[in-house]
């Protein structure tokens, strides 16, 4: 059939052609209904820079895909329903990403519909085997690879077959001895060449590298878990050895033509020593994605994973596909994973908290990647905004300014880096980048933070609080006198944060300040940032560690045994409540709603170690004011010293965290205001 003028399926506009076969003999009639979509697969160097990308319908496309395992909670390898299987494919477009890799699982031809229908790019894996690839190996991977091609070949979602996943099930021998085989590495090739046969409409790769082993592909494909600290260095390393003639990421003397360079598989899961996820992703990813962007040689990149599965908790959603909660929106008003997947990005690069001084006007790099050639205006607007939180936790606005920008299509540079003055006084700033058109419409948002400081800040200070004089009298959370919890006490990095699981509480001890008269204090507050304290697996005496192979089945399958775990926030919350006590006389009671790890974690991440070691990366908790009644200051004047209590009841023993000045999200140690009268 021709189709003049076809109208072409496309990620914008996933059109497809419906169609009714009928065969009629005398009064008989057989009726089938089928559709199809038109649309190109191909490479095509990128305007301007001139790196290969994989192109649809002659236009580039900056791959920004997920790695979908399938599983569910419901059927595991079966679909509940329906429903289930088209919001699947909903989720990743909700997510703002272009593709889906089916990764080792000839998917159900319903769900191929759905992309189809919807507008999803797909990766098809064939499913490989673990052993060694002799004769029944090589059969099946053969019939297997024909079968797919042959039943899905009309599905237009599908752009690339893929019949190996890091060279599992083409190594010979064992331990020492094993090794990809040079008549292996023959065989693979014609694996490639027959699908080539099979389909020469669509890409192909011999294997989703990992081992730097491809011999014969059409994408440069390659996987990395690193934490987000270690992803600018990766990727200035891959694409230094990307070229035309190099052996980098090829095996037996290969070597790379013009071949898109593709990353197929990214995440922080696998990226620490000995994890498995189920920690805060979005602060690694984030880094990641500011990374990515300022290396557009690489034409996108496929995080791993859709969902969590049985052995791997890092996932965009759990596995039952209740949400992870980011906290991008309570740090930027409106800001979503979208926004890191957009086709407008503003990057400042790796880091996204960095350690100045009050004061200091500080450069902050920009690149700009416009990784597409629609046009939002000519003009393009930058609104810087500087704001965050003092020393006693309260929001306080800095500074604004604005930029423009000069919209370009398939645009990657740096920019003029811009000049911040940072607050006169300790805080932790965050910088907010906000991108929009001409009309003002919203593009992009991105940010990067500061802790301003000049060094540990003072434990009895006087200062200046809204007019009135006041004495700020701080304990670091490790200070406490006394602790019993009917489950685990433990301190974190040295006590920047104190946990007690279960029931009990902490004291503190404070002298009362030296010279000041109890007369004279017109009122009193305790400011701290707390949470619940779950205690995980990983965090039991006597715990088990994670126990035999994960990737075969095997192990304990508790998440929280991970020795890095801290899992996300989600909609499943750990509720506490805290009562605290000055000079023996209760002062309230406090709601502590979860024990969260998210974005919002900021000074958590900035504390972090960079030895690929979390410990309880993320995690940040709740600031509260307790008013201090006048009597139970009176009676801490008399004593002579002031006596703090932070107790939680056995009728709810959710635990209690105490979080200090680098750790958490406010930058405050525990602080006792004193407002004293002139």
């Amino acid at each position: 059939m021709q189709i003049p003028n076809a109208h072409l399926w496309s990620l914008e506009d996933p059109f497809l052609y419906e169609v009714e076969v009928s065969l009629r003999n005398g009064g008989s009639e057989d009726r089938i209904s089928t559709y199809f979509g038109m649309r190109k697969i191909s490479v095509l160097n990128l305007p301007g820079l001139g790196f290969p990308y994989v192109a649809l319908n002659n236009r580039p496309i900056y791959l920004q895909m997920t790695l979908d395992q399938s599983y569910n909670p419901e059927g595991f390898y079966t679909f509940p329903s329906d429903a289930f299987m088209r919001d699947e494919i909903l989720r990743s477009r909700r997510l703002g990403l272009n593709a889906n890799r089916l990764h080792v699982k000839v998917d159900v031809p319903r769900k191929l519909y759905w992309a189809d229908r919807l507008g999803l790019l797909l990766m098809a894996d064939v499913p490989n085997s673990w052993g060694e690839p002799d004769a029944d190996m090589r059969a099946e991977i053969e019939s297997t690879l024909q079968g797919m091609i042959r039943r899905d070949f009309n599905h237009p979602a599908i752009f690339s077959w893929v019949p190996f996943n890091e060279t599992w099930g083409l190594f010979s021998g064992k331990d020492k001895n094993r090794r990809y085989l040079p008549e292996t590495q023959e065989w693979v090739g014609s694996i490639y060449r027959l699908a080539k046969q099979l389909d020469p409409t669509r890409l192909v790769e011999d294997n989703s590298a990992c081992n730097y082993d491809h011999v014969e592909t059409d994408i440069n494909s390659w996987h990395a878990y690193l934490p987000g600290y270690a992803w600018r260095e990766e990727l200035d390393n891959v694409t230094r050895q990307t070229y035309p003639g190099s052996p980098w990421n090829f095996i037996g003397g290969r070597k790379q033509a013009t071949q898109p360079l593709l990353n197929s598989e990214f995440g922080n899961v696998w990226g620490y020593e000995g994890s498995t996820g189920d920690c805060d992703w979005s602060w690694d990813y984030h880094l990641a994605l500011n990374e990515f962007r300022r290396h557009p040689k690489i034409s996108g990149w496929l995080y791993t994973e859709h969902h969590d599965v049985i052995n791997e908790w890092n996932g965009y959603y759990r596995f039952d596909r209740s949400d992870k909660i980011t906290g991008l929106d309570r740090l930027v008003p409106g800001m979503s994973l979208r926004d890191l997947h957009g086709p407008y990005y503003i990057s400042t690069g790796s880091d996204l908290c960095r350690d100045v001084r009050p004061g200091e006007e500080v450069s902050v790099p920009l690149w700009a990647s416009f990784l597409t050639d629609r046009a939002p205006g000519a003009k393009l607007r930058l609104r810087l905004e500087l704001a965050g939180w003092d020393s006693l936790g309260r929001w306080q606005q800095y500074s604004r300014s604005e930029r423009a920008i000069e919209f370009q299509p398939w645009l990657s540079k740096g920019l003029e880096p811009i000049q911040v003055r940072m607050p006169s006084t300790p805080a932790l700033a965050l910088l907010r980048l906000i991108l929009e058109d001409e009309a003002g419409n919203v593009l992009h948002r991105n940010f990067t933070t500061f802790l301003v400081s000049s060094g540990p800040a003072p434990r009895d200070e006087r200062v200046d609080i809204d007019g009135a004089s006041a004495r700020l009298i701080r304990f670091a959370p490790g200070s406490f006198r006394s602790a019993q919890w009917s489950l685990k006490q433990w301190n974190v990095l040295d006590g920047l944060k104190v946990n007690g699981a279960g029931s009990g509480y902490f004291e503190f001890r404070l002298p009362w300040p030296a010279g000041l008269d109890a007369n004279t204090v017109a009122g009193a507050s305790l400011v701290f940032e707390a949470s619940a304290k779950q205690l995980f697996g990983k965090d039991k005496e006597g715990a088990a560690k994670q126990d035999g192979d994960f990737m075969l089945g095997k192990g304990t399958h508790d998440p929280s045994l991970n020795p890095n775990a801290y899992p996300m926030t989600d909609t499943l919350c750990f509720p506490s409540a805290v009562r605290v006590r000055v000079a023996g006389e209760s002062i309230g009671q406090f709601d502590l709603p979860d024990d969260p790890a998210d974005h919002r974690g900021i000074l958590s991440w900035h504390s972090q170690k960079r030895d690929r070691k979390l410990r309880e990366a993320g995690s940040y908790g709740y600031l509260i004011s307790a008013t201090i009644p006048p009597d139970s200051l009176r009676a801490a004047a008399l004593a002579g010293e002031i006596v703090v209590r932070f107790e939680v009841d056995s009728s709810l023993p959710g635990g209690l965290a105490l979080y200090g000045e680098r750790f958490g999200r406010y930058p405050l140690d525990p602080t006792l205001v004193l407002t004293v009268k002139r």
